[in-house]
């Protein structure tokens, strides 16, 4: 059991840290302050099914995923 919760811990281990790379930044830099950034683009308004979106929510479960895994192998000694 010890040796698949390892096994596991290193898969999810490797899935975040690729999640986290893809992700991109969200700094504008001086586009946001020269141009005053609207929010009524339709890139704005379909947030929701975007890639940034999705890779968020990955990162967030495998993150879950990886705090249970290393909580179950402290608990089996």
């Amino acid at each position: 059991m010890r040796i698949a919760l390892i096994v596991a811990l290193v898969i999810i281990s490797i899935v975040l840290i690729i999640s986290v790379m893809l992700q991109p930044s969200k700094t504008n830099g001086l586009s946001g302050f020269v141009g005053g950034g609207s929010a009524d683009t339709y890139y704005a308004k379909n947030k929701a099914k975007t890639k940034e979106v999705v890779m968020a929510r990955i990162t967030v479960l495998t993150a879950i995923l990886f705090a249970l895994d290393v909580i179950a192998l402290n608990l089996i000694k």
